[in-house]
């Protein structure tokens, strides 16, 4: 048997288990088959049970009950209905008891007779006649053959039950049959598989033992100098397998120990370059010319990797100052136009005034009392304007320091800028502020900036989709811990390729020249780097929510 190839193990092993396998299959077909043929037999006549009671006994008893609803009509006219429903009941009875044994036959003319008689006496209107008829006679010839019916349905339903228990001791036998046989089978090919899968374990077990002692030995090389092999003196796969694993392990053993130094050279190098320091470079060198290879790409990669690291902080540096300073220009685009819209209504005031004066200048007297009420409304006005600009220019100027201020102040400073220009596009803004303010640590401009960008980009999708009833809803939610601000609009929401991008710098789903791709940007820079806060988007049933999570100082 150890001459034996494994193949050849395997293939009788095989046969054992097809033999063992098609015994088994033909004896249960041969059990199911017993098994179907009992299910039939219950089966015929469990539906002669049913055939009788859905055939014979339901519809004599409708037969019955419209015979009776014949006899009580109170007219002619409900008579000749009744009469209409009776006939084709008792037609299709008539051809359904032919099939019956002749004693329900014979019972069936009887009562067939005497309810034929009913129904005369009801249709010529002798209705105590019918009456009489129907509760005598007739009905103990209608309860005659019920009974009968129901004597035959009884003899048949003992049939199905005396063929149902048939059945059920030919189940418990094969069960039987079936384990004995599979007892059997079992014990047969145990026996064979047994002597076989014996020889192939001890051959795989001796072969794991000498990997083992070998992956041991890979854990550890310098902790013995003990030659490692696997003892086996089989001709099969297993046996080949073994001597060839021998040859490579001693040829593994031999140069593993000059490649240990440089790993630990190369290990100590890559763990100073974790640790930001670039001066070390590899020296050892190996047997293996891949080892060599790798150590000279090592170098040259610490070397690289220091140049690119020099320039990429240049970079990032160079990168951060251009995105503040487009950040800086788009908020100044943004400034514009909020100023256009806050002065759009006091110019046109002024515009009101200056004709008015001209009008009563040119058609009546101009009075020095008017005209100074006139100066004073426009110097009003222009109060109004100038204070604007001075609002704007605070708005936009960065806060140094961090400092304790209000969320609400800080959201309402945003809603100032913008709030004209919602207006003006019909956008309605509407605040669910919290009952108590909430204290922040943070700079209060740039935050209030970051809300701003939320704000525009609302309001930029809310007039880009031509909204009907557009509107934006700001949340305000103060727990134990964080300070919650929620922006939502009606806009439809962000497109879900596009909703993982949306705070990447220069992206946008806006037209070239309608977006930069840097305000939600420079929000989430804001709000996660400079306040260690949290922002992120998500889709609502009407559009975009936006999330703000602050800290609260402890």
């Amino acid at each position: 048997m150890n001459n034996l190839s494994i193949r050849t193990k395997f293939l009788i092993l095989g046969i054992i288990a097809f033999v063992s396998l098609l015994s088994l299959a033909l004896l249960s077909m041969n059990i199911n088959q017993r098994g179907f043929a009992n299910l039939h037999h219950v089966f015929t006549d469990f539906k002669k049970v049913q055939n009788l009671q859905s055939n014979y006994i339901e519809p004599l008893f409708i037969l019955r009950e419209t015979m009776l609803t014949l006899v009580m009509s109170p007219n002619d006219d409900y008579k000749k209905r009744a009469d209409q429903k009776l006939m084709p009941i008792l037609d299709k009875l008539e051809t359904m008891i032919a099939q019956a044994p002749e004693p329900i036959v014979e019972q069936w003319k009887r009562y067939k007779e005497l309810l034929l008689t009913t129904r005369s006496y009801a249709l010529q209107s002798f209705d105590e006649g019918s009456f009489m008829n129907a509760i005598s006679e007739e009905r103990d010839a209608f309860y005659t053959l019920i009974n009968s019916l129901k004597e035959l349905q009884e003899e048949r339903l003992e049939d199905s039950q005396s063929t149902f228990t048939y059945a059920e001791k030919n189940v418990i036998q094969s069960h039987y049959y079936l384990i004995v046989g599979f007892f059997l089978i079992a014990v047969i090919s145990f026996l064979f598989d047994s002597v076989i899968v014996k020889q192939i374990v001890e051959s795989i077990e001796k072969v794991q033992h000498g990997l083992q002692q070998f992956f041991t030995y890979l854990k550890n090389p310098a902790k013995t100098d003990e030659q490692v092999f696997i003892k086996l003196d089989h001709n099969d796969e297993l046996g080949k397998m073994a001597k060839t694993i021998n040859q490579h392990v001693a040829g593994v053993q031999e140069t593993l120990n000059q490649d240990r130094l440089l790993i630990q050279e190369a290990t100590q190098t890559v763990s100073n370059l974790k640790e930001g320091k670039f001066g070390q470079r590899l020296s050892l060198s190996s047997n293996y010319h891949e080892l060599n290879a790798l150590k000279d790409v090592m170098n040259e990669m610490i070397d690289s990797l220091e140049q690119k690291i020099q320039e990429e902080i240049k970079q990032r540096s160079d990168q951060e100052k251009l995105l503040v300073q487009q950040s800086k220009l788009a908020a100044m685009g943004n400034m514009l136009g909020n100023i256009a819209h806050q002065w759009r209504q006091p110019i046109s005031e002024i515009n009101a005034i200056l004709m008015e004066v001209e009008a009563i200048a040119r058609y009546d007297t101009l009075s020095q009392e008017d005209l100074f009420k006139f100066i004073h409304t426009c110097c009003d006005v222009t109060e109004h304007m100038s204070n604007t600009i001075y609002d704007f220019q605070n708005f936009f100027q960065p806060s140094k320091n961090k400092e304790s201020f209000s969320v609400m102040e800080a959201c309402n400073n945003a809603i100032s800028i913008i709030n004209a220009s919602l207006k003006y596009h019909n956008i309605t803004l509407a605040y669910d502020y919290a009952a108590k303010d909430s204290l922040i640590i943070g700079y209060p401009n740039e935050f209030a900036h970051a809300v701003l960008n939320i704000l525009s980009n609302a309001k930029d999708v809310l007039i880009e989709r031509r909204v009907l009833e557009p509107s934006i809803r700001i949340n305000i939610k103060i727990g134990k811990q964080f300070t919650i601000i929620r922006i939502e609009d009606n806009g439809g929401g962000i497109a879900p390729e596009n909703i993982e991008r949306i705070f990447e710098p220069y992206f946008t789903t806006k037209h070239a020249k309608q977006g930069t791709g840097i305000g939600l940007y420079m929000t989430k820079a804001i709000i996660e780097n400079n306040m260690q806060g949290y922002v992120n988007v998500e889709n609502t049933d009407k559009g975009a929510l936006f999330s703000i999570k602050l800290h609260l100082p402890l």
